[in-house]
């Protein structure tokens, strides 16, 4: 019989102990990666004071770090990216600026920051640069979009200064495109003109009766008539969900194709402009159709229940049929309509696998590399650029429970791993 050699022994035990602490290496990483992401979850954004108001200093991080991409041509990369990006980053910018100069006391010098970086966003969509890619020979010359976004920035960026200090060539391009959408929409049969000749997007027009509506905050109302008419026909096209279609025959206005969550999200934070009962309504269907969970953690489906289609240029990335540019916007609309544990469902987990990070007083997302979405982040989360209310319930108990029992089973297998042989 021949024995083992010491030496032969120890290798044997070196390589028992190297394979243990090879195979527990990535179970302690999976228990620190749950820990972390337990941890995110519970993110509460930072507030500091500002002449006796209390403000969000994370949107503002998020605004300074896109100060310094969008100064430096952000929009125009954005473009060569996603159709329209150029317009959609400066809009979403100059709107995200405006919430935080309509929250600042008046006198305050981010008040003046703000209305300044909001206006020279307006200013880059009113530019030839940003309605290039616009057919200016249409009924409403470079068409619904284009006129919708930038006339609705410009309404909130007055919306946010005392009279006093809105600029005359402001207050007139606003009221010109005003007077435009309005009769534009009175002229045609069908509730949606077009954004590109015979194509046309209820979002896209919707952002122009939602700056109407501003207009009627702002000045003497004088739209009443063009968005009651504009509600009414919209109304009696809906999907057979009860909800606005994605997209319409141009002619009739019917859908072409149905609700999808993308623009479910933005048309509802429009409509809490436009008319709030009937965007509470649909925020009821949008929630019975889209709202759903992934591990326990709330997301907005792109397609409704029943529907597994993937991603295109109309949506953002869809994985596991959730939209991430659905779900960013919609974090919006549930804080507009009170849904106060979606907006932080939501809101926690774009903070925890977006990767926010903020250095320098600058906070972006995904390593800032995608301006695009810091811009559709930052107008989301302005939406709560005041403290308010925290949901009463605990939204994350499901995910917890999914982590209890992954962390359980993780325990075990290190448990089994380590023990000591009898």
């Amino acid at each position: 019989m021949q024995l083992v050699q010491p030496g032969h022994s120890l290798v044997i035990v070196f390589l028992r102990r190297f394979f243990k602490v090879l195979l527990s290496l990535p179970l302690l990483l999976g228990l620190a990666f749950l820990l972390y992401l337990n941890a995110a979850l519970y993110y509460r954004p930072h507030y500091f004071d500002v002449g006796g108001q209390r403000l969000n200093a994370d949107v503002l991080a998020q605004l300074r770090h896109l100060q310094e991409r969008m100064h430096q041509g952000a929009a125009a990369d954005m473009q060569e990216l996603f159709p329209e990006g150029f317009v959609f980053t400066n809009a979403f910018y100059s709107l995200s600026w405006s919430e935080v100069a309509a929250a600042a006391p008046p006198a305050s010098q981010l008040h003046q920051d703000a209305v300044s970086e909001s206006r020279w966003a307006v200013q880059q969509i009113a530019s030839p640069q940003g309605r290039a890619i616009f057919n200016p020979d249409l009924p409403l010359p470079y068409g619904a979009f284009y006129v919708g976004w930038l006339n609705y920035a410009l309404g909130k960026q007055l919306a946010a200064q005392l009279p006093a200090q809105r600029l005359t060539a402001d207050t007139a391009l606003f009221r010109h495109n005003c007077a435009r959408l309005a009769r534009v929409l009175d002229s045609t049969a069908a509730p949606y003109p077009e954004t590109y000749p015979n194509l046309t997007w209820p979002a896209d027009v919707a952002v122009g009766v939602a700056s109407l509506a501003e207009h009627d905050r702002l000045y003497p109302p004088r739209y009443q008539g063009p968005i009651r008419s504009w509600l009414r026909r919209a109304a009696a096209l809906t999907y057979s969900s009860g909800l606005l279609p994605h997209e319409v025959e141009f002619a009739s206005g019917r859908p072409r194709e149905g609700a999808r969550g993308s623009s479910q999200s933005l048309l509802l934070c429009l409509l809490a402009d436009i008319e709030p009962t009937f965007g509470r309504a649909q925020f009821r269907q949008y929630r019975r159709h889209f709202v759903d969970r992934r591990l326990g953690l709330p997301g907005i489906r792109e397609y409704p229940f029943g529907s597994a289609l993937g991603a295109d240029v109309d949506s953002g990335p869809v994985i596991w049929e959730i939209d991430g540019a659905a779900s960013v916007v919609g974090r919006r609309a549930a804080q507009q309509y009170g849904d106060v544990a979606l907006a932080e469902g939501l809101h926690c987990s774009m903070e925890t696998f977006g990767l926010a990070r903020t250095v320098d007083g600058k906070r972006a997302y995904l390593f800032g590399e995608l301006p695009l979405a810091d811009a559709f982040l930052v107008w989301g989360n302005a939406a709560a650029i005041k403290p308010g209310p925290a949901p009463a319930a605990n939204w994350r108990w499901r995910f917890q429970l999914y982590c209890l029992a992954t962390a359980a089973v993780t325990g075990a297998l290190l448990f089994w791993l380590w023990r000591r042989p009898r």
